[in-house]
């Protein structure tokens, strides 16, 4: 399969939103390749202007294979005041992602990226991520208005590139790079700065560095996606939903505003918070609260074939205002919604959907660890593409919103996944790295894994009830003698979240940890004296029950110790690595990553 890793380990489904069904396109998408499409008008949301004196007007389009092109004139975003072809639309706090894009320009300052400004005056403050011609990346903002430009950060796109994202929260932005390696997908961050809170404009911005010279600009295979929601997560409404709806995160908690008329009947109307799931898999999400006047409001878990065709085969779980839980399903596109079986429950209530072939199960639960079957039904969907695996929300009700909250969201999928982040306050961005025959560099940053709240680099899967992980770590730099590199099972990437792992530090003592409830105090629980590199450790889970081994040769293991933490049904498992030392990054080298 394209974009897959030598040990059949693909991109993570957590990172996949928009960068990742189309990095398998990258390889083989060229500039010119747009050039040739049948072209057509930019689509609503998105609005385009001349910011600045341009000298010759600039000018976007779509082409029937998804590209956006953007053709820019200017001399620049830079000093106190720029010149640039934009397309934008509004954001509030929220992120703009994209594609790598790519340019024609010959002026080695011409530029094509994402941009956040307050205004479309020239001199507005703003924030800009953007690439040169020769792969030069470059993070830039202006703080004030009629300020000076500064450059704050850069790297270099090579072949390894995916995509560019800035993130803006609570009067920050952050610029983030995305890089494939070895079919592993890692987010670099490049840096944040202040920016002023408030409605601003996101958007793609083109500039020649040549007010008598267009740059022909384009980002393959989609325009840049605006929003409120983390990817790999997209808020989208399904049918007449009347009411506008909305979504937006924090902590990890969704919130979701939906109106429409109802899911039911031949066609549907709800605010869609979309995921996507290949192969079989679950959605699992616990429902914490739901606001809405009719008692035939939902909120709930959704698979369907489809987000663009509110007649789409589906299976929805969901609960009412009243807890009453529905398991329904569309079993083909256009056919009437059947009810399939119900239950009752209170709030906060757990929901889960699962696939297995062309069968499909609802589950729900009290407390994420014992679930009970509500029903199960028979729908064909696809097998050869991704299905939409999402949080639905309407109020039955075209002129009113159902606002409904929902934590511990979570997509799994038979296609092994990671996704790669730092978690707490590292000091550094750490990175991962291919070193060929499927070893991996792992750099991490952060001052420990200890105490109430942890700091390291994470390379993580999803996980769903039982599973298992084992590892050689071949090295590790000694930053400090309590850096640490090893496997972790998490219950989140919330720098206090409950988890255990078993690491090896520099002088090859290894250690087990756990913290038994989130914000708790981290603990020792056992260990092995030092030996020598390399090591192999695994993680297993079984229940609640997590088992701790090591091993000289992947084949005699050593029972090191168990614990049983608070740990949800829907964890993440991964390979961790901090320097014991903020600011500072450790490297460890990792062979034969196995589940």
């Amino acid at each position: 399969m394209i974009g897959e890793h030598s040990s059949g380990l693909l991109a993570p489904s957590r990172y996949r939103s928009l960068w990742l069904p189309l990095v398998l396109l990258l390889s083989t998408l060229h500039f010119t390749r747009g050039l040739a499409a049948a072209q057509r008008p930019i689509d609503a949301p998105w609005q385009q202007a001349d910011v600045g004196n341009v000298g010759l007007a600039g000018s976007a389009s779509e082409t029937n294979d998804g590209d956006l092109q953007i053709n820019g004139a200017g001399s620049d975003i830079w000093g106190t005041a720029d010149s640039f072809h934009f397309v934008y639309q509004p954001l509030d706090d929220g992120e703009i992602r994209s594609n790598q894009p790519d340019q024609d320009a010959s002026n080695p300052f011409a530029k094509i990226g994402l941009m956040i400004r307050l205004t479309l005056d020239p001199d507005s403050p703003h924030v800009v991520l953007d690439v040169k011609p020769d792969g030069g990346i470059e993070f830039m903002t202006r703080a004030t208005p009629g300020g000076e430009t500064t450059f704050v950060a850069g790297g270099v796109f090579n072949g390894d590139a995916c995509g560019l994202r800035l993130i803006r929260s609570a009067g920050v932005v952050t610029a983030v790079v995305c890089k494939l390696i070895n079919g592993f997908v890692t987010s670099q961050t490049l840096g944040s700065v202040p920016f002023p809170t408030g409605m601003a404009l996101a958007g793609a911005v083109v500039t020649s560095h040549d007010p008598s010279t267009l740059s022909h600009g384009m980002f393959p295979a989609s325009p840049p996606v605006v929003s409120t929601v983390p990817p790999p997560w997209y808020p989208t409404p399904v049918g007449a939903v009347g009411l506008t709806g909305d979504a937006f995160t924090e902590n990890g908690t969704f919130t979701v505003r939906g109106a429409g008329s109802d899911i039911w009947g031949t066609s549907d109307s709800f605010q869609l918070v979309r995921n996507f799931m290949m192969g079989d898999g679950d959605i699992i999400a616990r429902v914490t609260s739901e606001q809405a006047a009719n008692t035939f409001a939902k909120a709930g878990v959704v698979l369907a074939g489809t987000f663009d065709n509110p007649s789409s085969a589906a299976v929805i779980l969901d609960v009412r205002p009243n807890g009453v839980i529905e398991f329904m399903a569309r079993p083909t596109d256009g056919a009437s919604m059947m009810f399939v079986a119900g239950s009752a429950a209170s709030f906060p209530v757990w929901l889960k959907l699962k696939r297995s072939g062309d069968q499909f199960t609802g589950f729900v639960s009290s407390e994420g660890h014992n679930w009970q079957v509500v029903g199960m039904t028979t729908v064909v969907m696809r097998h050869d593409v991704s299905i939409v695996a999402g949080l639905a929300v309407t109020s039955h009700d075209t002129g009113a919103l159902n606002t409904s909250t929902f934590d511990h969201v979570l997509v799994t999928t038979s296609v092994p996944a990671y996704g790669s982040d730092d978690v707490g306050d590292v000091g550094i961005a750490g990175e991962l790295s291919g070193l060929g025959a499927g070893t991996v560099a792992l750099q991490g940053g952060g001052s420990d894994i200890w105490g109430t709240a942890d700091a390291f680099r994470y390379l993580y899967q999803n996980l769903s009830d039982d599973g298992q992980m084992a590892v050689r770590i071949d090295s590790l730099d000694n930053t400090d003698r309590f850096a640490k590199a090893g496997i972790m099972i998490r219950d989140s990437l919330d720098p206090s979240a409950t988890h255990v792992m078993v690491d090896v530090t520099p002088s090859s003592l290894v250690e087990v940890l756990t913290r038994t409830a989130m914000g708790a105090e981290t603990h020792w629980i056992g260990g092995l004296s030092p030996t020598s590199f390399p090591i192999w450790l695994k993680l297993t889970r079984s229940g609640t029950v997590v088992t701790a081994w090591a091993s000289p040769d992947g084949s005699n293991w050593t029972n090191l110790t168990q614990a049983s933490p608070d740990i949800s049904s829907d964890a993440l498992i991964g390979i961790a690595v901090t320097s014991h030392d903020r600011g500072v990054l450790t490297t460890a080298t990792f062979d034969s990553i196995s589940r």
